[in-house]
């Protein structure tokens, strides 16, 4: 943890300091443990309630918050103003550039400046390896694949051969790039595996986390475009597009050829089926399911299963908890009419 006065902080983030921004800050903390020296983020009146009362030193606030008891720290947004001061007092340890002696590097191998090769790691034969390049222990990668700078592969990541992966990429522990499409043609008699001879490009600045898979195309590529976010035990089939700065929640599955538009989020569970377009900017509900053929308009909010706009969801949704209330009361009219019907035919 690395230490900042008040004023040193709201220097980097843009902020205004309420208080004396001498103090040293000597932790960052979540309102419910923070302790003296600490500093905590109030997004909402509630939240600055609460931080009020904790032990902290420091409250990061909108800036219509304008008084406390604590020192302030005033900024447009709290939540990225704390987000960048936790990446100041704790950044990111790298190991110390150099090729681990049990590592495995094949033929024509290029190393950029100051890459880090961890123990048992296999280097195939053309590979490509930018500056500051992070290769954790146990990863493995395959002929011919082209790592930009400051990239960083933690322990036992897989990558195909000819993959082409961007510069400032983070891609956690588990996580395959590159394995075969699930392409099979059925011949009568059995299943006739489809070759896949396409590749999968990453694109700079994303985040594939843990356990995560990303197929390489039948022909062509499989693209995950700028910036794009991608959580832990998620599946991308062959041939399919992620937008820049897409957001894909864990156990998001995609079908083949399906294309996500820039901007989009995909909640948990969200299974989208193949040659499925999703506009950009389009927000798809946890647990949903995109069916083929079934396209998202761009900006559109939906949910379900399979997807419909978010209110219609919402309304089904409701409807459908009242459905034992609604069963019991057909019941008792079906009684009812049944009654009727009875006094009806003694009376005839």
């Amino acid at each position: 943890m690395r230490t900042f006065t008040v004023e040193g902080l709201a220097r980097q983030v843009g902020g205004t300091v309420v208080g004396e921004g001498s103090t040293v800050i000597t932790g960052v903390a979540s309102i419910e443990t923070a302790r003296e020296g600490d500093i905590v983020f109030a997004q909402t009146p509630r939240h600055f309630a609460q931080a009020e009362k904790s032990l902290g030193s420091c409250i990061l606030v909108p800036r219509d918050i304008r008084e406390s008891r604590k020192i302030l720290i005033q900024v447009e947004n709290p939540r990225l103003a704390f987000s960048t001061i936790l990446a100041l007092c704790y950044p990111p340890e790298r190991p110390d550039p150099r090729v681990h002696p049990s590592a495995v590097l094949g033929r024509d191998v290029r190393l950029g400046s100051d890459v880090s090769i961890g123990p048992y790691a296999v280097i195939g034969n053309a590979v490509e390896l930018g500056d500051r390049a992070v290769i954790g222990p146990g990863c493995v990668i395959g002929d011919r694949t082209v790592i930009g700078r400051e990239t960083l592969l933690h322990a036992h990541v897989t990558l195909y051969p000819n993959c082409r992966i961007g510069e400032r990429v983070t891609i956690h522990t588990g996580a395959v790039i590159g394995s075969d499409g699930f392409g099979y043609v059925w011949d009568g008699t059995r299943h006739v595996k489809i070759p896949q001879v396409g590749d999968v490009v990453i694109d700079d600045d994303v985040e594939i986390g843990a356990n995560t898979c990303i197929d390489r195309a039948t022909l062509g590529t499989t693209m995950i475009s700028r910036g794009a976010k991608i959580d832990n035990l998620v599946q991308v089939a062959h041939n399919v597009t992620v937008g820049q700065h897409a957001v894909l929640a864990g156990q998001v599955g995609i079908a083949g050829s399906s294309k996500i538009g820039a901007g989009c989020v995909l909640a948990g569970q969200v299974g989208v089926s193949d040659h499925v377009t999703i506009g950009d900017g389009a927000v798809v509900g946890g647990k949903s399911l995109v069916f083929t053929g079934k396209h998202i308009r761009a900006g559109e909010v939906v949910m379900g299963y399979p997807t419909r706009p978010i209110q219609k969801a919402k309304e089904q949704l409701a409807a459908l908890a009242k459905l034992p209330e609604l069963i019991s009361e057909v019941a008792e009219l079906r009684r009812a009419i049944a009654e009727v019907r009875a006094q009806l035919s003694l009376a005839s």
